[in-house]
């Protein structure tokens, strides 16, 4: 199987300039291609400033094919602004491809950086290869998931993956990467519904990139804002080795009360 590539970042084209869709490959219409336009981060969207912050991304397109994304903050922007240039690669996966890998967009991300296919490139090219997808995967790891719960409480994480089937929103804070939390969110959501679980690890909220789960912004205000915009459930995770397990179910009068997640009612989720 192969699968179709597209690079969003900011170039100078020769009919635009600043952050476009600035090469695809082969297969990517122009459907497509408007919508990843649409989605596509730019100047100052990561959530850390940090040359080399990346954040990992997911979500379906209306066609049906999965986008996983990763970005990165990477090198300096043509027009010499500050702030460094944030450079997307994405890579659409049919859904026979994905379910190859269990549902886990983090598993097939593994697989095409081990091939050295996720790479960012100094000078983006006019056009790009379709890349080949091997191999297969479970999509669920035992191992990992323990490893997880030795560091965050997995009543928590299953918190979020109940407020998740249940359509709501959730911005996450958490003691341990968000790459980590977001795939132990992934395997203990059940693998039909993962397709349709989107996510960004390290980029900001935006109105224009509607994910599902994503890192809350630091800072009360911040949070309290982003609650009262889009209704999103806040939840902070804690330390095992620093602080007890607590409800860490945070409501606010604008988006009404009375909301409790069951971990319980996770289907397939781990028993322990």
């Amino acid at each position: 199987m192969h699968i179709e590539q597209a690079i969003f970042t900011s170039v100078r084209g020769l009919r635009l300039e600043g952050y476009q869709l600035a090469a695809c490959s082969h297969g990517v219409t122009v459907e497509v291609a408007r919508e990843l336009t649409a989605w596509g981060p730019a100047h100052e969207s990561l959530d850390k400033a940090e040359p080399g912050s990346t954040s990992v991304n997911f979500h379906t397109l209306s066609n049906g094919l999965g986008c996983l994304s990763k970005s990165t903050l990477a090198g300096a922007e043509y027009s010499g602004r500050g702030g460094g240039r944030v450079y997307t690669q994405m890579f659409l996966l049919p859904a026979e491809g994905l379910a190859r890998f269990g549902g886990n967009a983090f598993q097939v991300l593994r697989v095409l950086t081990a091939a050295a296919r996720v790479r960012v490139l100094l000078e983006v090219p006019s056009k790009l290869p379709a890349l080949p997808l091997v191999g297969q995967a479970s999509g669920q790891d035992e191992r990992f998931l323990s490893r997880v719960f030795a560091e965050v409480a997995e009543e928590q994480v299953k918190e979020i993956v109940v407020a998740l089937l249940s359509n709501r929103p959730v911005a996450a804070i958490s003691p341990i990467t968000s790459e980590r939390l977001f795939e132990a969110v992934v395997q203990l959501t059940p693998a039909e519904q993962r397709p349709q679980l989107s996510f960004s690890s390290g980029l900001q909220h935006s109105s224009l990139r509607s994910f599902r789960l994503f890192v809350a912004p630091a800072g009360p205000l911040a949070q309290r804002q982003l609650v009262r915009k889009t209704g999103a459930l806040l939840i902070e995770l804690h330390a095992l080795s620093s602080k007890p397990f607590a409800p860490s179910f945070r409501e606010t009068d604008e988006t009404g009360s009375g909301y409790r997640a069951d971990p319980r009612m996770i289907p397939g989720g781990i028993a322990r």
